[in-house]
């Protein structure tokens, strides 16, 4: 149905510039030269010109509607909500019925077919995590996109991680205690394990060697929510640190660089060091945050409401250091950041945001837009509709 749309268009620019032409030919222009009045036709001379502009111009056209748009050969089922992940030079999408590498080129890499409930997906390195997390206890791991290890869990998996070296964390139900945490080397083998005995488990985080694990606990008194995140130390089996954060619920951990971890809260963003000390503290008082982004490697990307009932994306480095704020005129529906900058969907469409949150391009969408992921080099995004997804030039 696109192409036909694109075909259209191009029939009436060619209509349009034939009746110009057209026009142009019918002229007539009488002159004297030598005594003698002659006939001439002066638009003949600029005929050739005009045309040739013509053509380099639904010569561009279509290249630009083709080469900006690519569909995606993946059957579309109506009801399925897609997600994405960043994967090496390629974009992750899934749903409840498996996961899809795309790259830029709008191809479909390689694909894992597995019926889950909630799938649930993390990507690192070579490595890609799936699990469920609506009873199944499906737990696996990938590398490239081929069957690495399974995991078996006897209980509801809360949340999971791995690393870019191949190791693994799984947060899990368990009878007696308010869960219980796993660490598994590369070759599958559990090589730790901790019962929480006085918090419900949010999420888990593990260092790139498996060294250090992050947990974070939900504490209530009944009256006011709390958590508390445990810094563990799984080569020497003993907690290093505790850090308290106050009225705060823990929305997901993400551990940046070699030492350091995220926290990320519905009320702010704090960095500690894998000893527990506070580095940073970004506070969303006020700021009613509605989506967070950690994907990219130094970039952190929050989006807060606006006092104009619009959306505001806020950039911070994973130092805590804000780089840039962009105002939409709308509510942004979907966040990717990639590298330092990002990309926002918003009902116009696509824009394309600088580090320091300036607008850089804007793209119309025809269709609407549930889910987006940026290639490496933020030029190309994948974005998901309802129905279907294409990869679009957004440079």
């Amino acid at each position: 149905m696109k192409s036909n749309m694109y075909i259209e268009k191009c029939r009436k620019i060619f209509e349009q510039a034939c009746t110009y032409i057209s026009g142009l030919l019918s002229k007539k222009a009488t002159v004297k030269i030598g005594g003698r009045k002659q006939t001439l036709h002066p638009f003949k001379i600029a005929v050739s010109t005009i045309a040739v502009i013509v053509v380099l111009s639904l010569i561009l056209s279509v290249v630009s509607l083709f080469g900006g748009h690519k569909t995606l050969n993946v059957t579309f089922e109506g009801g399925n909500e897609y997600k994405t992940k960043p994967f090496k030079d390629n974009v992750i999408m899934y749903n409840n019925r498996g996961v899809w590498a795309i790259n830029s080129g709008g191809e479909t890499e390689w694909e894992i077919k597995e019926t889950l409930s909630e799938p649930f997906v993390e990507a690192k390195g070579s490595y890609i995590l799936l699990a469920d997390l609506a009873g199944k206890h499906f737990a696996a791991i990938y590398k490239n996109g081929k069957p690495y290890r399974e995991i078996k869990t006897e209980n509801d998996i809360i949340s999971a991680k791995v690393t870019g070296r191949g190791y693994s964390v799984f947060a899990t139900d368990t009878d007696g205690y308010k869960g219980k945490v796993a660490v598994y080397n590369r070759h599958g083998n559990q090589i730790y394990e901790w019962y929480s005995g006085s918090g419900y488990i949010t999420d888990v985080e593990l260092t790139e060697n498996g060294r250090y694990l992050a947990v974070a606990q939900l504490i209530s008194d009944g009256e006011v929510a709390n958590t508390k995140v445990q810094f563990i130390d799984t080569r020497h089996d003993r907690v290093v640190a505790t850090a308290e954060r106050t009225g705060e619920i823990a929305v997901c951990l993400k551990a940046v660089a070699r030492d350091r971890l995220v926290v990320v809260t519905d009320k702010g963003i704090s960095g500690y060091n894998m000893q527990g000390k506070e580095k940073f503290h970004i506070s969303l008082i006020g700021k009613s945050p509605t989506l967070y982004n950690l994907d990219g490697d130094n970039t952190i990307g929050v989006v807060t409401q606006g006092g104009r009932g619009n959306s505001v994306l806020e950039l911070y480095s994973t130092t805590g250091k804000l780089r840039g704020a962009y105002t939409a005129t709308g509510d942004i529906r979907a966040l990717s950041v990639r590298g330092k900058g990002a990309v926002v969907a918003q009902q116009k469409g696509l824009t394309r945001i600088s580090s320091r949150g300036k607008e850089k391009k804007i793209i119309s969408i025809s269709h609407d837009i549930k889910s987006i992921g940026c290639f490496d080099g933020d030029k190309k995004v994948l974005a998901i509709g309802s129905g279907e997804a294409e990869v679009i030039k957004i440079k």
